[in-house]
């Protein structure tokens, strides 16, 4: 039988990489799929006139569903920055710059806490120096409730990162990621927590003209158009190195054959 005289660890490596390169080209076709439903979420999501926190929250209509999924709403409230209790976000690159992200907590007129992305600031190139504010931006959020607008974004955890800041309590933080869990440990330490809630997302705020504040958020860092792309290339990986099995199966049982007759 002709499979007998297949060549065995040859074809049992070629089918093996044949099929984890089909399998990445699916995988990657499935991303695809997953980031085209993302951005038609958030583009019908933000469409909408920004919400009132508290409609947001509690409002199931705007959900319609028992679960409250606020992700990628765009929001609105009205708090007080608390300049005090900053948290820099590490190692931001914007155009090939390396900067920080400002999360500071907002509490809000019923003494709950909203955590507000400001936005990118740029470093000063010395490592572990933190930027300081400038006496504008200080004296515009600081001590004055005002009105925020801007969009609900759950952080994603990378599990990868492990955090070393537990000096809890003493600001400005520096963090490596947004882990709220670990905002929550730093504003319990200060008290701020004792009478009201602290939210498990943060609002990325809406771009401002003259701003000090980079604001170009991704939501999508990958478009589906590139998960396309890499599907094609496994996929062609994949046909690639089956045409080269077959052709060199071919001129080995060619080359058998002369010697047999």
């Amino acid at each position: 039988m002709w499979i007998r005289k297949l060549p065995i660890l040859p074809t049992i490596i070629t089918l093996l990489c044949v099929v984890i390169m089909f399998g990445l080209g699916i995988w990657q076709l499935e991303r695809k799929a997953q980031k085209d439903t993302r951005l038609a979420q958030i583009s019908e999501r933000q469409s909408n006139r920004p919400y009132q926190l508290s409609e947001l929250l509690l409002e199931p209509t705007v959900n319609n569903s028992s679960d409250v999924d606020i992700q990628d709403f765009p929001v609105s409230f009205t708090g007080t920055a608390q300049m005090n209790s900053l948290f820099f976000i590490d190692n931001k690159i914007v155009s090939g710059r390396i900067g920080y992200q400002l999360v500071v907590p907002i509490m809000t007129i019923s003494g709950d806490i909203v955590l507000a992305n400001f936005g990118w600031l740029r470093g000063n190139g010395i490592r572990g120096q933190l930027p300081e504010l400038t006496a504008e931006v200080r004296a515009l959020f600081g001590n004055q409730s005002l009105d925020f607008t801007g969009v609900v974004s759950y952080p994603s955890i990378n599990r990868m990162v492990s955090e070393t800041n537990t000096a809890f309590g003493q600001f400005p933080a520096l963090l490596q990621q947004i882990d709220v869990a670990q905002i929550q440990q730093h504003l319990t330490a200060t008290g701020f927590l004792q009478s009201g809630t602290l939210f498990p997302f943060v609002v990325n705020l809406a771009p401002e003209p003259n701003s000090e504040f980079v604001r170009n958020w991704q939501p999508v860092v990958m478009s589906p158009e590139k998960h396309l792309g890499y599907a094609v290339q496994w996929f062609g990986l994949a046909i690639a190195a089956l045409t080269i099995y077959l052709l060199s199966l071919m001129k080995l049982f060619k080359t058998k054959n002369n010697k047999e007759n």
